[in-house]
């Protein structure tokens, strides 16, 4: 699958199935923390652990969907390999 706008951060945990939050480097190369929607909730648990890197979706028309966040996590890294969560 080919995704727009995609951003690297280090996950940082996971409050329930629904979202995740994830450090990225801001535009001006600050780190800052976001919030992500989890696409698939069923999905990822044994993966998603602290420090792994992880892929977002960045949505920048969020805000005018209605969207709760403006990012989705998409996938991890495991062992090199990208795999699409």
């Amino acid at each position: 699958m080919n995704y727009p706008n995609i951003v690297k951060g280090s996950f940082i945990n996971r409050p329930n199935r629904f979202i995740a939050y994830v450090q990225i480097l801001s535009g001006d190369g600050e780190e800052k923390t976001v919030i992500c929607h989890v696409k698939n909730t069923g999905r990822c648990k044994e993966l998603l652990l602290p420090g792994v890197t992880v892929l977002l979706q960045y949505h920048p028309e969020a805000s005018v969907l209605g969207r709760k966040t403006e990012y989705s996590l998409i996938g991890v890294y495991k062992k090199g390999k990208k795999i699409h969560c």
